[in-house]
């Protein structure tokens, strides 16, 4: 028999085993499915964290709010101190009706609220634009401090430690989801060999008679091999599926709030690496999953 006979062969048993224990292997497809999902779900959390962080980070202002009493001068020395500590790429002031001005377009059903009262409630402040380094300096928080000590300054709004905190649970969701991605594997794998073990099953004759008549091993054993695998591709598969239909109905909903808040979070699909390592987590238990059916069996030669 030749090689490309030989391997379209293999091919056709593989599927035909799947095919005829489909309702097992529907199931087996199923709970990888979902064993890979939650893993993707971990994933997916972390990416959209991931994508908050880096909207502050691209928005990293300290906004010091000036008191009423500060002078011109008091503002002056303020920018200079700043602008000493090298942490501060832009700088910019903003007046009471700027102020009142921004909160009338951001928030628009407020606005003639706003516009009505009598005085301006809005207090004059400094805008920060931090250097890209500075967000995770070491010097930030000293800096913060600085500010805040200041003789012109009310308060200071710029919470570094939240930004810390955010980064720190992309950090533990990714970890999370690689620790459940080797437990909910092994699961997978397992499942995976009790299907492949019931084909072995149904086949066990067919089996014999190949090694009586000196086939090769790669035509008795691949086949089931080549079906762990397409077990897992299928799963990994279907996971992905139901991840970016989860994804684009979460895009769906909150286009359909309309709410400013939300607008932070940009919510993303799983960049091309996650997609393949969740494949490539797939692909590894069917393998393992096979493995394990096919020594179970005895048809290890």
């Amino acid at each position: 028999m030749n090689r490309p006979a030989a391997l379209a062969g293999l091919v056709s048993e593989a599927f035909e085993g799947l095919a005829r224990a489909r309702r097992m292997t529907s199931l087996s497809v199923a709970l990888i499915a979902i064993s890979i999902g939650l893993v993707g779900a971990f994933f997916l959390v972390a990416e959209n964290l991931k994508s908050v962080v880096e909207t502050v980070r691209d928005d990293s202002t300290v906004t010091v709010f000036l008191k009423s009493s500060a002078t011109e001068a008091d503002r002056a020395d303020l920018e200079r101190l700043a602008t000493e500590t090298r942490l501060v790429a832009r700088m910019r002031h903003v007046s009471p009706d700027e102020a009142r001005a921004r909160f009338s377009t951001w928030w628009k059903s407020l606005g003639p609220a706003a516009r009505s009262l009598p005085g301006n409630p809005f207090p004059a402040s400094l805008e920060m634009e931090l250097d890209p380094a500075a967000v995770s300096s070491d010097a930030l928080p000293p800096f913060l401090k600085l500010l805040a000590s200041h003789r012109a300054a009310e308060e200071v709004q710029f919470d570094v430690e939240w930004i810390r905190r955010l980064r720190g649970a992309v950090s533990l969701a990714r970890l999370t989801g690689l620790v459940l991605a080797v437990f909910l594997t092994l699961g997978a794998a397992f499942t995976i060999a009790n299907v492949v073990r019931l084909t072995i099953l149904l086949h066990r004759d067919e089996i014999e008679i190949l090694r009586l008549v000196g086939a090769p091993e790669f035509l008795i054993r691949g086949p089931y091999l080549l079906g762990g695998l397409v077990q897992g591709l299928l799963g990994a598969l279907v996971a992905l599926a139901l991840l970016w239909v989860a994804t684009h109905a979460v895009l769906a909903w909150v286009a359909a709030t309309k709410n400013a808040l939300l607008g932070v979070f940009a919510v993303r699909f799983l960049p091309a690496s996650a997609c393949l390592l969740l494949l490539a987590f797939g692909l590894a238990a069917g393998l393992l999953g096979g493995l394990l059916a096919v020594r179970r069996q005895n048809l290890a030669g």
